[in-house]
């Protein structure tokens, strides 16, 4: 079965609300690379439009890092998107992160970053707060009772009552696999609608946002408590 991160990222693409960044998380840095690359095609992204910078040696110095600066200059030339990829996040040095850092405050139109690490705890903790972390695995994703429950939930949200829309809101957010778990329910959902229009996207929009204020290090209970009481409004609305 195709990796959760990757539904995530073509819903992303098909939606059209992509973020300034993304932080890619495994355990083979060739496989991050070719999926931040493949990500790029998605997007319509010319070959002179992808830069990628990895380390030549033993750290990714800032004057690698500067060649972004020239890079996103003029914004996109050949296609919607200019995407530049820092494989190994994690080998920057720390001047070069603290450069990076100043350029990735400062978000330009049509210019997306990849990051991709295999040591997620090395990369600078403001840059990987500042972007959206997606786990890559080879493990087969595994549909349990739980999250099928709670799509369905989902599907139906005008049916709950207050108190129990809340009790599944602390539920989740109690649960040491919490972002597998909203990954998992935005691919089911997704699978069940078809990403239509109306409701049904703005809904998927809602479990996107929850999912992003998670990675983000926002507190997960009120995230969820926002995820669940807006689901509830446009279902009546």
């Amino acid at each position: 079965m195709e990796d959760i991160s990757r539904k995530v990222l073509l819903g992303a693409a098909a939606s059209g609300r992509i973020p300034n960044a993304y932080l890619f998380v495994g355990a083979d840095s060739e496989t991050l690379l070719e999926e931040a690359i493949s990500f790029a095609k998605v997007l319509n992204c010319a070959s002179c439009d992808l830069l990628v910078l990895q380390s030549s040696g033993k750290s990714i110095k800032i004057d690698e890092i500067r060649q972004i600066s020239q890079f996103v200059r003029f914004g996109p030339a050949m296609s919607k998107w200019k995407v530049i990829v820092i494989n190994g996040a994690d080998q920057m040095t720390e001047e070069a992160s603290n450069s990076f850092l100043k350029t990735l405050e400062e978000p330009l139109n049509n210019i997306l970053f990849i990051l991709t690490t295999v040591r997620e705890s090395k990369v600078l903790r403001t840059i990987a707060s500042r972007c959206q972390k997606l786990i890559f695995h080879n493990e087969k994703v595994v549909s349990d009772e739980y999250v099928e429950d709670l799509t369905e939930k989902i599907l139906n949200i005008e049916k709950m009552s207050l108190s129990k829309m809340l009790a599944a809101s602390q539920e989740l957010s109690a649960d040491p696999d919490l972002e597998g778990k909203l990954n998992s329910v935005l691919y089911r959902y997704r699978e069940k609608t078809g990403l239509g229009a109306g409701k049904k996207l703005l809904a998927a929009r809602e479990i996107f946002d929850a999912l992003r204020g998670i990675q983000r290090k926002g507190n997960k209970q009120l995230a969820l408590d926002a995820m669940f009481l807006s689901l509830r409004e446009a279902a009546e609305h």
